[in-house]
């Protein structure tokens, strides 16, 4: 059965998206979803990403932005597992490797005005004609948990997000994390918090609770030590305190991965409730 929809022709037809290419969906997943890479203008730059849609599909379907985590080329898209299974749920999921990054211009920020990538995305994602225009979900781990954060605060689409493993506070991370992650904050964000602490609230959300108008799910792992549990604790916190929607799910046991928890059920879960 050939898909209703004609994925990449649609995608051709937007002018920011400026290349395409089909690539193999991972193993398991290839008669389910269709996987692109592209390249797409945001401002100045050209930032390369990824778009997964469920096949055999008709009628709109629900836009999702999946924000990777890491900085640079650590952490970038490659094996796609959790967005085909995203996708495989029915959400049409697209993805940026953010500015500078996997062969796109510019240079990373680690949460400064990269983040206007992915709300350039969200502007791709909605103009899609078989996407829904009402608004989009977003999905995002550790370093994209910091991006999900700082574009709910900024942009009004999203109408539910999940993050997970997801860094709120990058003053405890700098803190508490070891001399090679500090020289990532010293690279990419400018130096420590002593030298540039405008720049460190800016990207640590428990100082900002209040702007977050989006319902929220928080997962996290009690043995993740590349973002403390702790954080999450934090975050909810500072979001029951200014009235948001949220939920806390902890796990156990559970490292930065989230591997062999339900972290993605969940979040499935608590989308379709919006």
């Amino acid at each position: 059965m050939k898909n209703v929809i004609n994925y990449e022709e649609e995608l051709k037809k937007d002018k920011r998206i400026i290349n395409v290419r089909k690539e193999d969906a991972e193993e398991g997943f290839k008669d389910d979803v269709e996987v692109y890479s592209i390249r797409y203008i945001s401002g100045i730059y050209e930032v390369e990403g990824y778009a997964i849609f469920p096949k055999n599909k008709n009628g709109l379907l629900d836009g999702l932005i999946y924000n990777r985590g890491g900085n640079r080329e650590f952490g970038a898209i490659k094996k796609k597992i959790r967005m085909c299974k995203l996708a495989k749920a029915g959400y049409a999921v697209l993805a940026s490797q953010y500015r500078g990054n996997c062969g796109g211009t510019g240079k990373e920020e680690f949460g400064g005005d990269d983040v206007y990538d992915v709300i350039n995305l969200i502007d791709i994602t909605l103009d899609l004609s078989f996407v829904n225009s009402k608004g989009v979900y977003m999905v995002g781990g550790s370093r994209g948990g910091m991006m999900t954060y700082r574009v709910c605060s900024i942009d009004k689409r999203i109408l539910a997000g999940v993050v997970y493993s997801g860094l709120a506070d990058c003053i405890d991370n700098y803190n508490s994390r070891e001399d090679a992650m500090k020289q990532v904050f010293h690279e990419l964000v400018g130096g420590s918090p002593n030298d540039c602490p405008e720049e460190f609230i800016k990207r640590s959300a428990v100082y900002w609770a209040e702007k977050i108008n989006t319902p929220l799910l928080i997962c996290h792992g009690t043995a993740d030590w590349r973002v403390r549990v702790e954080q999450a604790y934090k975050m909810a916190d500072a979001l029951k305190k200014a009235n948001k929607t949220y939920k806390l799910i902890i796990y156990e046991n559970a490292e930065h991965s989230l591997e062999g928890t339900t972290w993605l059920e969940d979040a499935i879960e608590w989308l379709r409730q919006y």
